[in-house]
C-alpha cells in the first residue's frame, strides 16, 4: 500500500492516496502522540464502493461527498457515505511539506483537487472542486481521532441536538456529551451549533488539537463512542456544508449547497 509522508521537526502526517487519500496517522513529535484512530480489526486495503461504511470503516481523516445516508441524484446513486472515501486519488505535487492530490474516477464526474501543507506544528488541508451536477449536495470531513482515558472536547457551542433520536445514550440521558472516557459504554451522534469554527481536543496528559475550518463549512457535527458502539473508542470530528444529515432535511432547513458550484473549503490542524 503506498504510503506519502510529510514531516518537519514538529509533526510527521502519512497519507495513502489509494484509500480515498486519508491521512492514516498524524504524530506530534514532541511527545509522538498520535492523533489519528485507525480500526485495528480491519486491515488497511481497498474497499468496494458499493460495500456497507460502517462495517469496512478502517478509521483515518478522511472526506464524505456527495452524501452520508444514501441518495439519489439527476447522475445517479449517491452510494454509503458518499464516493470520496473508497477512490483513489493521483498525485499532483509532493515535496517535503507538501502533497496535492486529485480525483478523475468518480461517478458524479465531479473533480476534486486537496492539498495537504505542514508548516511548524500545523496541518493545512484546502480542497478545490467544480461541481458540475444541478443537485443539492453534502460535504463534510470526517477526522476519527481516538479515545483515550480522557478526551475532553472544548467549544463554544449554543445547543446540541441528537441526529437520530433513537440513536445514543448520551443526549437522552442528559449526560456531558463534551467529556469522554474509554470504555465507558457511552455513544452518540450529534448537531453542535457553534459561535465560532474552533475546536479544541485535550487528551489526559493536556496533549491538544486545535481545529479551525474555514470557507463552506458553516456546519458541525460530532459522532463519538466511548466503547459503546461497535466496540470503538474513537471522537469524529465533522465539519459540515449542511445541518442536517438528510439532504432533503437540509433543505427544508435552509442549509443545504447546490451545484453547479466552485466549492472550496478548508481546515487547519495544530498540535500541542
Amino acid at each position: 500500500m503506498k504510503q506519502l509522508c510529510l514531516e518537519n521537526e514538529y509533526l510527521k502526517v502519512v497519507i495513502l492516496p489509494d484509500l480515498g487519500g486519508r491521512i492514516d496517522s498524524f504524530v506530534n513529535k514532541k511527545n509522538n502522540k498520535n492523533w489519528v484512530w485507525n480500526n485495528n480489526n480491519l486491515n488497511k486495503s481497498k474497499v468496494s464502493k458499493y460495500s456497507e461504511y460502517d462495517s469496512n470503516w478502517q478509521g483515518g481523516w478522511e472526506e464524505l461527498f456527495p452524501n452520508d445516508a444514501i441518495e439519489d441524484f439527476s447522475w445517479g446513486k449517491g452510494l454509503d457515505h458518499g464516493e470520496l472515501w473508497s477512490t483513489s486519488w493521483s498525485i499532483n505535487k509532493i515535496e517535503t511539506n507538501f502533497l496535492e492530490l486529485k480525483t478523475t474516477n468518480l461517478d458524479s464526474s465531479t473533480i476534486f483537487n486537496k492539498s495537504f501543507k505542514i508548516f511548524d506544528n500545523k496541518l493545512e488541508v484546502k480542497y478545490e472542486s467544480d461541481i458540475l451536477f444541478e443537485d443539492y449536495f453534502l460535504f463534510k470531513l470526517h477526522l476519527a481521532i481516538p479515545v483515550t482515558e480522557r478526551i475532553e472536547v472544548l467549544c463554544d457551542y449554543t445547543s446540541v441536538n441528537p441526529v437520530d433520536h433513537s440513536f445514543g445514550n448520551i443526549i437522552n440521558e442528559n449526560k456531558n456529551f463534551f467529556i469522554l472516557e474509554e470504555n465507558s459504554s457511552l455513544f452518540d451522534f450529534a448537531y453542535v451549533s457553534l459561535q465560532n469554527n474552533n475546536i479544541l481536543i485535550k487528551d489526559e496528559k493536556s496533549n491538544t488539537l486545535k481545529l479551525s475550518f474555514f470557507g463552506e463549512l458553516n456546519h458541525f457535527w460530532i459522532f463519538q463512542t466511548q466503547g459503546g458502539w461497535n466496540n470503538h473508542n474513537v471522537i469524529v470530528l465533522e465539519p459540515a456544508s449542511n445541518s442536517k444529515k438528510i439532504i432533503k432535511d437540509a433543505i427544508d432547513d435552509g442549509s443545504a449547497v447546490k451545484g453547479p458550484m466552485k466549492f472550496v473549503c478548508s481546515y487547519i490542524v495544530e498540535l500541542n
